[in-house]
């Protein structure tokens, strides 16, 4: 299995030396509904960074992970109070440092998380597992979860599973497809997803687009969330042990 990890935040105004950095790229205006919602940036170290209609910055970073606990600390926008974890794992809060970004919610340290997983057969990995991919958690974490919540798309006849975690502010797509993950999830919906959920979080469940694949995301965000309607019809659900 090959895991990787995109973290997003918002940050506060990058400074002068970051900002003379930064290369404006051309974000997917048909995958908005809503021209000029954000305005896309990258870093020559592949960072990329979001400025929104409101002028709130988000940066958004990806990192190789081979275990559960190299995700949950992974997506760390603070480095823990309540335990010594080695810097080299909070993978997340270096890239913050070393850019002096610093996070504008104090309140909650870690960042919304979007987990890749690739796989050779879906159907050979736990339920567990793929829950806790969903959750971002480590595998020492209890397993909150009741039930898988999800949709599935096919390319070329291999599957891809869209899960979404319960209240934890995170997601996996767990993919069959090598060429999925390398044309589509890498280069642009991984971060994408991410600026969709964002939205969705901010603003009651509303999706800033009418393409079918991210309202069907937010309507499976919606299912594990409190107090937003969705349709059960348009999504899958497994109990787990």
């Amino acid at each position: 299995m090959r895991i990787t990890i995109f973290v997003m935040t918002a940050v506060e105004t990058p400074n002068e030396q970051t900002m003379s950095k930064l290369i404006e790229q051309d974000l997917p205006h048909y995958e908005f509904s809503k021209r000029g919602l954000f305005v896309g940036y990258s870093l020559e170290t592949g960072e990329r960074l979001f400025k929104d209609e409101n002028d709130t910055w988000y940066v958004c970073s990806s990192f190789e992970k081979k275990t559960l606990y190299e995700i949950k600390y992974g997506r760390q926008t603070y480095a823990p109070p309540y335990a010594e974890i080695p810097s080299e794992q909070l993978s997340f809060v270096e890239m913050l440092e070393s850019y002096e970004l610093k996070p504008l919610n104090s309140h909650y340290d870690k960042g919304l998380c979007h987990v890749i997983a690739e796989v050779e057969n879906l159907d050979s990995i736990p339920l567990e597992l793929q829950s806790r991919l969903a959750h971002a958690d480590g595998d020492d974490d209890p397993q909150v979860a009741h039930s898988l919540h999800y949709i599935e798309s096919k390319l070329a006849g291999k599957r891809s599973r869209f899960i979404s975690g319960w209240e934890s502010h995170s997601f996996t797509t767990i993919t069959e497809s090598r060429e999925f993950a390398d044309e589509i999830l890498f280069p642009v919906s991984s971060w994408l997803y991410l600026l969709y959920f964002q939205y969705f979080l901010q603003h009651n469940g509303t999706i800033p687009s009418d393409q079918m694949m991210p309202r069907l995301l937010g309507n499976l965000w919606a299912s594990t969330m409190k107090d937003i309607p969705y349709n059960k019809e348009l999504l899958q659900i497994q109990k787990l042990c």
